[in-house]
């Protein structure tokens, strides 16, 4: 969610919350992140200020406002947010489930100035404590009485990094037990094996990048016979390295092997561009303008998000 903060809200709540810059850490070179980056690190080094706010209940109420604004300008009809609960509640000094309630509220009343639906997904970091956020996170999620605005799981962070052995359970466990859906960000970097861990160990119902798995044919395989959508982020894609300037982008390689994929919109505030710049980018990566009017259905149909009309 905060990689949506468009630039100029972001600027005013650093202001107002009297938020000091961590050191080294410079503006005009470290907010935005433009042209292909040397490395992952690299690129997430917006979020060690993005990480920093909002402090104050009212600042969340204007981020949500901006994010929404800004997407209602792209063309959106309905969003999935993803958001690190955690953080809020460290920032606002509230139990996990107030931060709940509050997010819950603030993009509530967003979504409904702009006539737009909106599902919330929870966001677990890979680490050692993993099991422990998502238990976590569980916990403020019935305590606030199992909301339908909450939507789905999302296991994101750091490839490389281990997590504890019980956390796929876990996973599969919120799953059938709320009826939520699961969403694994896996083969961003490299590792294809993360998406058939996310398939058959997590129970995934999509894969966040998933860019890998384009050089397994029998990744491509699983992904396609299991219906397992891949959620596409063409200029995410590309200033990450996750596809590097001499591949071709794998959402062709999807589309001939029968694997279901929507072009999804990755951090567009930090990209300085929305949803409908990552459309225009998907076609020149070789998507057609026939498959691009498909995508509304297919983003319907794949959305943890129920009764989408």
């Amino acid at each position: 969610m905060n990689g949506a903060i468009p630039a100029a809200t972001l600027l005013e709540v650093l202001s107002d919350e009297g938020t000091e810059l961590p050191s080294g850490f410079l503006l005009e070179r470290d907010l935005l992140r433009t042209s292909p980056c040397t490395s992952l690190a690299s690129y997430l080094r917006p979020w060690q200020i993005l990480r920093l706010l909002p402090k104050k209940r009212d600042n969340l109420d204007r981020i949500c406002q901006a994010i929404v604004a800004s997407l209602t300008g792209n063309g959106v009809r309905f969003v999935e947010l993803r958001s690190s609960l955690l953080y809020l509640a460290t920032l606002q000094g509230c139990s996990p489930a107030d931060a709940l309630a509050r997010l819950i509220e603030s993009t509530r009343i967003a979504a409904d100035r702009h006539r737009i639906r909106r599902g919330l997904i929870l966001t677990v970091t890979r680490g050692d404590y993993a099991a422990v956020a998502l238990a976590t996170l569980l916990q403020a999620y019935q305590d606030v009485g199992e909301p339908a605005d909450i939507v789905g799981l999302d296991l994101a962070g750091d490839e490389n990094i281990p997590y504890p052995e019980e956390l796929p359970m876990m996973f599969r466990e919120a799953k059938h037990r709320f009826g939520l859906g699961v969403t694994i960000h896996a083969g961003e970097t490299g590792r294809g094996e993360n998406v058939r861990v996310a398939v058959e160990s997590f129970a995934a119902d999509r894969i966040g990048h998933g860019t890998a798995a384009s050089q397994s044919p029998a990744l491509l395989d699983l992904l396609a016979e299991r219906d397992i959508c891949v959620e596409v982020c063409p200029i995410s894609n590309r200033l990450t390295g996750a596809v590097s300037a001499d591949q071709a982008h794998p959402l062709m390689e999807f589309s001939r092997r029968g694997v279901p994929f929507v072009i999804c919109s990755d951090n567009p505030a930090i990209h300085q561009r929305g949803l409908a710049d990552d459309h225009a980018a998907a076609i020149t990566e070789g998507l057609t303008v026939e498959q691009l009017i498909q995508q509304f259905d297919i983003a319907k149909r794949y959305s943890f998000i129920e009764d989408l009309s």
